[in-house]
């Protein structure tokens, strides 16, 4: 008993988009302390998405007080978002709010990289897809729309950055972070030369990228109240990473398939691959491997969409939501949805795009148009991994997560659109799991994190060929629309 007591602990901490959370996790899995702090994005323009890095800060402060106990701990790791961007003086003040991932302002310098033909090249570089939701567009923005900003600001971060320097007194970026931004040459590992001066500035405008692994001390002088002097704080990866560690999909017939808010298809992979199209990201888990996929902006914030919008009985709950629509049979008699209320990332990358219903008639009723916007989102989900298949080959198994995986009727759902079994892992949440692996292992410290319990899904061969159907046409219709938007 007492072995186990002993057992080493780390404190892992992922900074997302809605909340921060925290878990003290001993080494073989055990969950000690578990927090959580949730903060608001503000929209002040159509295409703005905000968040107070200050509020972010106290959260992230306030987590790290409670579930760091008395006793010792062998250190801290951090998971981030992807995508975020703020401009900071010397001291480290915020001279912007923080843009998060789905803020599209840059929408048109975006444009005006893909009609420069420039989007291809710097994807090959990068790793990351030209699209609003990237640093680069949004730094191009900012030169562009708050000149006295981009030529005063000491610093252009992310929201982790902005953490780190508060505990460290140093500007830190890991390499996870930064090959999410467009402007980190992923084979070099450093900035890249033809981002920098396309936008026309220097590497010193931002942080020094370190190794995921790499481990950095509390600065007494800039915050000493936490109780972590002499703890290691590893510098740790970004969410989308962490989690594809924490879900046990590293090998390489994995693939996971995430629907949160928004959602994402990923593969592990020893080396990035350039995908001809530029429709698979690829970032840097740590030293030997990458996630390569693609993501879509539109999730369950569809559901409160509908909810808040189109009728006020749905519920944006996903059990509640889908269990209103079983009545509807598959398919929804012909009624399809484009669900590209955010805009879309892969594996298109149109900020223009848009939603929409197709194929209404007189029959339909409200539960079909409900139904229609789970099919689309599986839809959406469907054309994501055959671009990640037909790059990395056929995955054998998929591993699902998110707040979708409450229902296990969408689970079906998308298990039948996919035509392939799915299997869900009952885990602490992947991104945070995934950095007390990443932190265990920057220490040396053996770690072995035992797999829960997994229910699999079965697709049902004859439903899939009716949803097959509806797919076709579902593509069918974005390409005849497209020059619309």
């Amino acid at each position: 008993m007492n072995k186990v007591v002993n057992l080493p602990a780390v404190a892992a901490i992922d900074i997302g988009t809605t909340s921060a959370k925290g878990l003290l996790i001993r080494s073989n899995g055990n969950v000690l302390a578990s927090e959580q702090k949730f903060y608001e994005t503000s929209f002040p323009q159509p295409g703005y998405a905000e968040q107070d890095p200050d509020l972010i800060l106290q959260s992230v402060f306030a987590i790290l007080k409670s579930i760091t106990p008395s006793q010792t701990i062998s250190g801290v790791c951090f998971s981030a978002a992807m995508h975020s961007l703020m401009a900071v003086d010397k001291n480290g003040k915020p001279l912007t709010p923080l843009m998060i991932w789905s803020d599209t302002r840059s929408a048109e310098q975006s444009s005006r990289l893909i009609g420069n033909n420039l989007a291809q090249r710097l994807y090959e570089i990068t790793g990351t897809q030209v699209h609003p939701m990237s640093p680069l567009c949004k730094l191009l923005w900012i030169k562009q729309n708050q000149l006295e900003i981009f030529i005063s600001g000491f610093k252009f971060i992310s929201i982790k950055e902005y953490i780190l320097f508060h505990l460290t007194g140093d500007f830190i970026v890991d390499h996870s972070i930064a090959s999410a931004t467009g402007l980190f040459d992923l084979d070099r590992r450093q900035w890249s030369t033809l981002a920098l001066e396309l936008i026309g500035v220097t590497e010193e405008k931002f942080s020094r990228p370190v190794p995921v692994h790499t481990a950095l001390k509390v600065n007494k002088k800039n915050f000493s109240g936490l109780g972590l002097d002499g703890v290691p704080l590893i510098v740790g990866a970004s969410d989308g990473c962490l989690a594809q560690l924490g879900s046990h999909a590293m090998n390489k017939n994995d693939l996971s398939i995430t629907i949160g808010t928004s959602g994402a298809v990923r593969t592990a992979s020893h080396k990035r691959r350039v995908d001809p199209q530029g429709r698979i990201f690829n970032y840097i888990l740590d030293n030997d491997n990458f996630v390569c996929g693609g993501a879509t902006n539109n999730g369950t914030a569809l559901l409160n969409w509908y909810t808040n919008n189109m009728d006020s009985s749905a519920g944006d709950n996903p059990i509640r939501f889908v269990d209103q629509v079983t009545e509807i049979p598959p398919g929804c008699d012909g009624l399809l949805m484009i669900p590209y209320l955010l805009g879309e990332r892969a594996p298109i990358y149109n900020p223009n795009a848009r939603g929409g219903f197709f194929g209404v008639s007189i029959d339909h009723t409200k539960k079909h148009f409900q139904r229609a916007l789970i099919e689309g989102i599986c839809f959406q989900i469907r054309w994501i991994m055959e671009g990640v298949e037909e790059l990395f080959g056929e995955r054998e198994k998929i591993l699902i997560s998110g707040g979708f995986t409450h229902s296990e009727k969408w689970i079906q759902i998308l298990c039948d659109i996919l035509g392939k079994p799915l299997t869900l892992q009952e885990t602490q949440d992947a991104s945070t799991m995934g950095a007390a692996m990443m932190g265990f292992k920057a220490l040396a410290i053996k770690s072995e994190f035992v797999l829960q319990t997994s229910k699999l899904f079965y697709p049902d061969p004859e439903l899939h060929k009716v949803y097959s159907k509806n797919y076709l046409t579902f593509r069918k219709l974005y390409s005849a629309i497209e020059k619309i938007y």
